[in-house]
């Protein structure tokens, strides 16, 4: 009678809470607190406490991480960091703080230290924002048995140092050196006065005076760009944290250098009934928005010892300056669109009811503890362009299974689809289960190009854990897939076929909204290695590239997965059939690409062989700039050399070039470099401009969103197809830009060396 009591409080709770169009907080299946973002990779990182449930103080045992790449949709990565990492640690892992330095990420964590029987500083590692992380040193970072040693920040200045600051009531810092894990120095203490913020320390504190503020715990340390802000020198530094006293609200203070002195400058979140007597935040920016984290007591069953995440998107003042945020149980809006034509993780949702989360070695983080009636939400997805044909999931039951019901808009919306999850004979027993999907239903809807919230509603026997839920997937019609989360520029991309294109991979931002007549997208045009007749080595490098607001045609079959692709070579014929088809499509009322394109500025580029296909076709006057990759005609002396199907064109083929030209090459390894530099030293009448990096012939596609090949072509397409000003840096002038980056040789021919 107790379950079922508890149950009915706990779905109308949240009933009336998402009705109402609530977003905050942003995590439901666990209480989580003391919020640390990072912006990384073209994603929103989220490092927070773990209120354990039902706690009646900080019983605190872990921390968590959670991202995004739309500010609305949070993946959980579960918890890479906790007591445990520590053996000197025996309780209390309160708030911290994660930082990267040189492709390391430093997570600076408080924690009881068994050493000194008091709190220390420590810190962990990894090669990953999300982990597996371990602590650094094997001891804590700083303890002298205090116990204010808590709620470590951590901020790396423009001239490279890094700064520790930590304290209840007092604030505290240390200079880190280089390494991130030993500092330099002694132990460094703020002048904790009334003119820096707001009132002294309790001790020092005259009886019967008012004062207007007080730092409590908590702070977070950050410096204004002054590229964006008209800020005076003296309140460049900026130190936020929970001030007061008990309950708190957030307040912070400015100062011309990191170590003070400090002057107080106000309440940037006001006490407000956040159902938490403390707060916690921290500040990021991301993709051009400005955000603020904090926390709130606000799930059901939460409270001062039971708090939530949550965030606000907020402008600063001219000056740089706060303005007053309050908390709202709306959130923010969605930065990007969602695509479901890709394997969705579980734990990814936008909002959530009655269920939890658990991790094991085998299959990482999956959504636990569903009961009939619980739902997953995700926010702003985006069916246009595909027609969805089936929804698959992997799940696992003890016994009796359950289903999923997949619907539109609403608790109670279109039925899209109904998966019925059986009993797998055990709950890590996993089954990947697929069911048919009503695309007529979809298309109907989303005819006005409108996004939808999507809810996967979990029914089964009342009562009962039904089963646990691993990721979801919805395939269309067409294949499609998102690589790398849409990649790192300001369009989330998606890899898809086209209908209407046979034999070619399509990368284009996932939301065609932002583009029109006035800011069209220039049209990448590209060939493989090999003549492969599938884009599979380049798929991250094109992606990556898309994702900056381009789109990229591709010769051959989409890669579905990464291995090497079986089947006829690719032609030359199909990178015209690219030009052809992105000219048509942009003058057809019907398409969605409609006045989207920019059929004036078009890269023909490809790496080998698909750079020999690219100067086959030089001469089309359609073609604004030629990019050729590891790549270059043959020499009548190794013409042996080629593989059979390549176009083998002669040399003076080069005349017929009328464009700018780039060679990326990979150094002195590169088969195709003495190819390439020989193409490049015979072109005099047009641009031509020769980049090597020194890794080979296999270049960088397969790296993480390309790696330094993608920086080279993003900088050439920028300034050839967009006019970018900024771009053309990195490669004209006497010390261009490129030629400061580490590991890149150039030269330019005289052409080039014109270039302003």
């Amino acid at each position: 009678m107790k379950r079922i009591f508890l149950f009915f409080i706990f779905h109308f709770s949240f009933f009336t809470f998402h009705f109402v169009g609530a977003q905050n907080p942003f995590v439901q299946t666990w209480c989580t607190s003391d919020p640390a973002p990072m912006a990384h990779d073209g994603r929103m990182y989220v490092y927070t406490g773990h209120d354990e449930d039902g706690a009646d103080f900080f019983w605190m045992q872990e921390w968590r991480v959670y991202s995004t790449v739309d500010m609305v949709n949070w993946t959980d990565h579960g918890s890479p960091l906790a007591l445990e990492s520590f053996s000197w640690a025996d309780d209390r892992a309160w708030a911290a703080q994660t930082v990267e330095r040189d492709g390391k990420f430093y997570w600076y964590i408080c924690a009881h230290s068994k050493l000194s029987n008091g709190m220390a500083i420590g810190v962990a590692v990894s090669d990953s924002p999300t982990g597996p992380f371990k602590d650094a040193i094997g001891k804590p970072l700083f303890e002298n048995g205090s116990w204010d040693h808590i709620d470590p920040t951590v901020l790396i200045d423009d001239d490279g140092q890094a700064w520790l600051m930590w304290g209840n009531p007092q604030c505290y810092y240390l200079k880190l050196n280089r390494d991130m894990i030993s500092y330099s120095g002694e132990l460094g203490r703020l002048d904790m006065t009334e003119e820096a913020f707001g009132g002294p320390i309790m001790s020092k504190r005259e009886k019967g005076k008012k004062y207007k503020d007080s730092y409590v715990e908590g702070p977070w340390l950050r410096k204004v760009d002054t590229s964006k802000f008209k800020v005076p020198s003296s309140k460049v530094y900026q130190l936020l944290y929970a001030a007061g006293g008990v309950p708190e609200h957030i307040s912070y203070s400015t100062a011309p250098t990191p170590t003070g002195p400090w002057t107080y400058a106000g309440e940037i979140m006001p006490l407000c009934d956040t159902k938490s007597f403390t707060n916690h935040c921290g500040v990021a920016d991301y993709k051009g928005h400005s955000y603020f984290f904090y926390h709130t007591g606000k799930l059901p069953h939460g409270g001062g010892f039971g708090r939530s995440v949550a965030v606000e998107e907020f402008q600063y003042n001219p000056d740089g300056s706060f303005p007053t945020i309050m908390p709202t149980d709306e959130g923010v809006k969605p930065i990007a669109t969602f695509s479901p034509y890709q394997k969705v993780q579980a734990e990814t949702m936008a909002f959530s009811r009655g269920v939890k989360t658990e991790q094991n070695d085998e299959i990482g983080v999956y959504v636990t503890d569903i009961h009939n009636g619980d739902y997953i939400k995700l926010q702003n997805v985006q069916f246009e362009g595909n027609t969805p044909k089936q929804f698959a999931a992997r799940v696992a039951s003890g016994l009796r299974g359950g289903r999923i019901e997949v619907r539109i808009d609403s608790l109670k919306g279109a039925l899209l689809a109904r998966l019925e999850v059986p009993g797998t004979g055990g709950w890590e027993k996993w089954q990947t289960i697929s069911a048919t999907m009503d695309n007529e239903i979809v298309n109907s809807k989303s005819s006005n190009g409108k996004c939808h919230d999507l809810y996967l509603v979990f029914t089964g026997r009342k009562g009962p854990k039904l089963f646990n839920f691993d990721w979801w997937q919805i395939e269309g019609a067409q294949k499609s897939l998102v690589v790398e989360d849409g990649g790192t520029g300001d369009y989330k991309a998606i890899m898809k076929e086209e209908a209407t294109l046979e034999a070619h991979t399509v990368f284009v931002p996932q939301d065609l909204s932002a583009f029109n007549e006035k800011t069209p997208l220039p049209v990448l045009v590209w060939g493989n290695g090999a003549c492969t007749n599938s884009p599979w080595e380049h798929f991250k490098f094109l992606n990556e590239i898309a994702s900056h607001g381009y789109l990229v045609l591709a010769t051959g079959y989409i890669p579905v997965e990464e291995k090497p692709y079986q089947g006829p070579m690719s032609t030359t014929e199909q990178q015209i059939e690219s030009i052809d088809w992105a000219i048509s499509q942009n003058a057809d009322p019907s398409s969605p690409y409609y006045n989207k394109i920019d059929v004036k500025n078009i890269c023909v580029a490809g790496m080998s062989c698909g750079g020999l296909q690219s100067l086959y076709n030089c001469a089309d006057p359609r073609i604004k700039t030629l990019m050729i990759c590891n790549s270059g005609l043959f020499k009548n002396s190794n013409r042996a050399q080629a593989v059979g199907g390549m176009p083998m064109p002669e040399k003076s083929k080069l005349k017929e070039i009328h464009t700018p030209i780039i060679y990326i090459l990979g150094g002195k390894e590169d088969i195709a470099y003495e190819n390439g530099m020989d193409d490049f030293h015979l072109i005099n009448h047009v641009p031509a401009f020769a980049a090597n990096y020194p890794v080979g012939h296999g270049g960088t596609y397969r790296q993480p969103h390309g790696g330094e090949f993608t920086v080279v072509a993003l900088g050439w397409l920028d300034w050839q197809l967009k006019g970018d000003k900024q771009a053309a840096k990195m490669f004209t002038g006497k010390d261009c830009l490129l030629s400061k980056r580490e590991g890149w040789t150039i030269e330019k021919n005289k052409k080039m060396k014109n270039e302003k």
